[in-house]
């Protein structure tokens, strides 16, 4: 089987809409949730003006900044948290080499203040509130899915990051990833974007223009394609995945360079604190508690941090 269909939802139906249309957009979650791990999400409120303006503004602290300016807030012992990680430090678990890739963590309770592009920090500030806006009315969805009360895993929030990345062009990009053998949670083959991975949190919610994201599905790379550049595209982590006792699908995924185009994207990873509890929920039934062996997020999060290579053992 390799024919794929990413349903596409419109977030109006579970915050706007009448009973039976909440109850549709539940349904219809729960499926593509089960399924593929990933949709795409139509009129999700976030302002066409500030998505273009952090467009616009994101390449004055990744292009304009010197690499020894941009690294006035790099902040390592948090185990890059917040603040900006360089290229060559984020190297999947199975991955032989560093990725090509640089990025900025915005935490919630760490707004980084940068005096050299004024904009950069407020345009954070905005799309950061904007994004966790949309979190929680999914989440308030997901926790209906699993028929739990609406505010189940609203709630237990926390420790939300938005990461903004900046891939620089390569010449020669990598189109395959066949080296990695095994399944990389993070971290790239060299000149790809970003390779074969599965993502660590609950929902990742994601801003991006350009072609290159890939889905694995039976066996075979498919193109999520945006036709909006203002949808979101949105996939189930290996959080609710863990907590669904696997249930729910935490799709593996790669995104694939064009040579010599430069890439942003925007991707939103929804937590959960550290200590709420990651045991597959029993309701659903029985599951494989030596696969979901983790008792908490944060137990969760420190292992994935050390296999990544962002945290320390």
């Amino acid at each position: 089987m390799s024919e794929m269909h990413i349903d596409q939802l419109d977030l109006r139906d579970f915050t706007e809409g009448t009973p039976a249309a909440r109850q549709v957009f539940v349904n219809t979650l729960k499926r593509t949730l089960e399924d593929t791990g990933f949709f795409y999400l139509s009129h999700h409120g976030i302002s066409p003006a500030l998505i273009e303006q952090s467009f616009d503004t994101y390449p004055r602290f990744f292009k304009d900044l010197p690499e020894p300016v941009r690294k006035k807030y790099e902040y390592p012992e948090v185990g890059r948290q917040y603040g900006y990680t360089p290229i060559g430090i984020e190297t999947g678990e199975h991955a032989k080499v560093a990725d090509l890739k640089h990025f900025f963590h915005v935490l919630e309770d760490h707004m980084i203040e940068v005096p050299e592009v004024p904009e950069f920090s407020l345009v954070n500030e905005a799309l950061f509130r904007e994004f966790q806006r949309v979190y929680h009315i999914l989440l308030r969805a997901v926790a209906l899915s699993l028929d739990l009360p609406e505010n189940y895993f609203v709630e237990k929030t926390g420790d939300s990051l938005l990461r903004v990345l900046h891939y620089p062009a390569h010449d020669n990009p990598t189109a395959e990833d066949e080296r990695v053998e095994e399944l990389t949670p993070g971290g790239n083959v060299v000149g790809m974007c970003a390779s074969r991975h599965t993502d660590i949190n609950m929902l990742t919610l994601l801003l991006a223009r350009q072609a290159g994201l890939q889905l694995l599905y039976h066996g075979k790379w498919l193109p999520m394609l945006i036709s909006d550049p203002n949808i979101l595209i949105v996939n189930c982590g290996d959080m609710l995945q863990h907590l669904t006792g696997g249930r729910y699908r935490s799709g593996e995924h790669r995104v694939v360079c064009e040579p010599g185009k430069e890439r942003y994207s925007m991707p939103f990873f929804g937590h959960v604190k550290g200590e709420v509890s990651l045991v597959p929920l029993a309701h659903l039934g029985e599951s494989d508690l030596e696969r979901f062996h983790y008792r908490t997020a944060g137990e969760f999060l420190h292992a994935r941090l050390v296999q990544i290579g962002l945290l320390e053992a």
